[in-house]
């Protein structure tokens, strides 16, 4: 990877056409550009210049390499105009990715928190699939990320914050709705939203089946914890999910049960471990927790 300090010496030497000029644009010795054009020559593995006349004629390659450095010196000056901006109006903010189940009720909440204790917080609230996490945190502007699963990748830390226990979501003028647990067995040879088997949602689900070995009716198959809500809502399916995406679930439509399932679903905090730790993030975690432990009894997990 290239360091700002050598892009800075390619860019010189294709405005002024020879090290000379570029060395003197940059307040340098000549040898000294000449080292870096090497090195950076050395680094992307190919000649950026062919020399003629004493002048230096970028290659076709080179000027590709200048259009995306272009790009990523405007993205820089507008990010540095956007800090002083937030600097001179006295702003902070405070960057948040989090998993769809998440994003809608509990980590809103936290953040609401959050800016009761700092007024002059903006925040950047983004929802994130499975693939998007990492690459949020590492090469994005996310300084923290919220999921149901943990993350395996050097250089990032997953911290669990708690868990909850799997809810059903019964349509109200189903006769299972008047339940007071929902047990697998009261699935048996009834329509069901239905999870890919690798998902946080998928494996909740099939423990919990898998618990009384029951084999449900119809499936209907969805992607997120809200899709398999819609359904419920009108009257296709039973649906287990998440406690934290059933706190937005219609109650005149659903009746929103607890379950006998055994597993749970764990919520965790990841960031990157070599960042500095923004003055928000412990308070975050806080509240994460809080929201957390103040769900319904039925919906609590220890």
């Amino acid at each position: 990877m290239l360091t700002l300090r050598q892009i800075e010496v390619f860019r010189a030497v294709l405005r002024a056409g020879t090290l000379v000029g570029a060395a003197r644009e940059l307040g340098i010795a000549q040898p000294t550009a000449s080292r870096i054009l090497a090195r950076v020559e050395d680094v992307m593995g190919l000649p950026l210049f062919e020399r003629a006349g004493g002048r230096l004629h970028p290659t076709a390659e080179a000027r590709r390499m200048l259009e995306e450095i272009d790009r990523a010196y405007e993205a820089l000056r507008a990010a540095v105009g956007r800090a002083a901006e937030a600097a001179r109006l006295g702003e902070s903010r405070f960057h948040v990715g989090a998993s769809p189940s998440l994003g809608r009720m509990l980590v809103p909440a936290a953040l609401a928190g959050l800016t009761q204790r700092h007024p002059e917080l903006s925040l950047h609230l983004d929802v994130l699939s499975v693939s998007q996490v990492a690459t949020y945190l590492t090469e994005g502007p996310g300084e923290v990320a919220v999921t149901l699963f943990p993350i395996a990748q050097a250089g990032l830390r997953s911290a669990r914050v708690g868990r909850g226990a799997p809810v059903a979501l019964v349509p109200r003028d189903w006769p299972l709705a008047r339940r007071e647990v929902l047990r697998p067995e009261d699935l048996r040879g009834l329509p069901l939203a239905v999870f890919e088997g690798w998902s946080v949602h998928g494996q909740v689900l099939n423990a919990f089946l898998a618990q009384a070995g029951v084999v449900p009716g119809r499936r209907h198959h969805v992607r997120f914890a809200d899709s398999a809500a819609a359904l419920a809502e009108a009257g296709l399916a039973v649906a287990v999910i998440d406690p934290f995406s059933a706190l937005s679930a219609r109650r005149d439509r659903l009746a929103v049960l607890p379950t006998s399932g055994e597993r749970g679903f764990e919520v965790y905090v990841h960031r990157v471990v070599d960042r500095v730790q923004g003055r928000f993030l412990k308070t975050f975690e806080a509240l994460l927790a809080e929201g957390i432990a103040a769900l319904p009894q039925a919906m609590a997990m220890p």
